[in-house]
């Protein structure tokens, strides 16, 4: 493995592959050139929005930015009012319609400062600026290698997941660079399309938004099957892990992090609920409120970091998570958890998902957003939401204060669907429309 600071003056052979597009080869001799070319391109560049989604332009765009000294912004997504509030301050925008030819180079890139600006996708629709280093990668991926290299070995890598996302960047095209492996440029959406461009024995970036949609599939022969199928962004939940093993014939690894630290901890599904473990070199702590510290220098640039969830630590290193500390909440004066209201929801008979969320500002009031099982949707057709609600409410009574259940239900066919599976709370609220009563 080469560290992606050295990665251009230590090089590879110029018949090295890089990538596939489709049939095209293509070759490292070709990747430092257009890399050069676009170095002096942007040469005096203060901060350019990276907008190139295929793979190889944006590797390409990314380090040819990195070179000139530029700032890189990059977004969460490719919505029009995104891209208009991004788009402020830069000086380029720098899209797959970008052309700066090649050129000779020194091969130096800027590795110390935090020039890759990314941007949380934000549970309430709001999003905010996460600056890191190229070297703060490199430290990722070196603990990454240290945890699968041999398994990854010289697999090439077909990543579903959007490089605008850490876990797609880092996973799907920095580690193959890094490690030699090829990456395929080509993102497929649909498990059809997948399938089609999956090569033999290669690593698979996924997350819960394709794993949990797999029905209709057929299982892979054994001479079709991943090596590897990651999966990251949000939890996975069993029956999806189960039904994925099924059908790819190896177990998910299943990885947690964050947008400001990067992969943080991993665990194999082939087990039910098995424990996290830290990342090589990572170490989790918590404090009184059980809220969960990272201890990696070389990754976060300090001695520790906040994280957002909270932790129960396990005899041998390994750990659970208990939810993210700002999904507890009060309500008329009792503090609620919201994952806990949504796994005593799952418990139920009558219900397959289930989202737990806050309306109102002065007067808070706790709502749920359901799918129903098909005895669900019985009960709904026999009783209505209202009796089905109250039946609900009631059986929640056993574990929560009055005060603190849900007042007002949705009955839906799926949750709003969102990158990588995590669910927005504007896009949840969106659909109780206005104030009115309910059961």
């Amino acid at each position: 493995m080469i560290a992606l600071e050295r990665l251009f003056p230590t090089g590879r052979p110029a018949g090295h592959v890089v990538a596939w597009r489709g049939r095209e080869t293509l070759r490292w001799e070709r990747f430092r050139a257009e890399t050069g070319g676009m170095a002096g391109h942007l040469s005096g560049c203060g901060q350019a929005l990276l907008l190139c989604r295929d793979p190889w332009r944006f590797a390409v765009a990314l380090f040819g930015l990195l070179a000139a000294g530029a700032r890189v912004a990059v977004p969460p997504n490719a919505q029009p009012d995104t891209i208009a509030r991004l788009v402020q301050g830069c000086d380029r925008v720098i899209d797959d319609d970008t052309v700066a030819g090649a050129a000779d180079w020194d091969g130096r890139l800027e590795a110390g400062r935090p020039l890759l600006c990314f941007h949380t996708s934000g549970s309430g629709g709001d999003s905010k600026p996460v600056a890191r280093s190229l070297r703060q990668f490199d430290a990722e991926i070196a603990a990454l290698e240290s945890r699968w290299g041999d398994e990854a070995a010289a697999a090439p890598t077909l990543s579903c997941v959007p490089h605008h996302h850490v876990y797609g960047l880092t996973f799907g095209l920095l580690w193959p660079l890094a490690a030699g492996r090829p990456f395929l440029t080509r993102r497929p959406d649909v498990w059809e399309e997948v399938l089609d461009a999956l090569p033999d024995g290669a690593v698979l970036v996924a997350s819960p938004a394709h794993l949990t949609r797999m029905g209709g599939l057929s299982p892979l022969p054994s001479t079709r099957r991943p090596r590897m199928v990651l999966s990251a962004g949000a939890p996975l939940p069993e029956t999806a892990a189960q039904e994925a093993r099924h059908l790819l014939g190896v177990p998910v690894t299943e990885i947690y992090g964050s947008t400001e630290t990067g992969a943080i901890a991993s665990r194999r599904r082939d087990s039910s609920d098995p424990p996290w473990r830290p990342l090589p070199g990572y170490r989790l702590e918590t404090d009184t409120a059980g809220r969960a510290w990272l201890h990696a220098p070389q990754v976060v640039g300090e001695g520790r970091s906040e994280l957002s969830d909270r932790i129960l630590a396990e005899p041998g290193g390994g750990f659970r998570l208990l939810g993210r500390a700002d999904r507890i909440v009060k309500i008329e004066g009792k503090r609620v958890a919201l994952d806990e209201i949504e796994q005593m929801l799952l418990a139920q008979p009558e219900i397959a998902a289930a989202a737990a969320l806050v309306l109102g500002d002065e007067q808070a009031v706790l709502a749920v957003v359901a799918v129903p099982t098909a005895q669900g949707w019985e009960a709904l057709r026999r009783q209505g939401r209202f009796a089905l609600g109250r039946a609900l409410r009631r059986r929640l009574a056993a574990g929560f204060d009055p005060a603190a259940l849900p007042r007002r239900w949705r009955f839906v066919a799926d949750l709003p669907p969102a990158p990588l599976g995590k669910r927005r709370s504007a896009d949840l609220i969106a659909l109780f429309g206005p104030q009115s009563a309910d059961g």
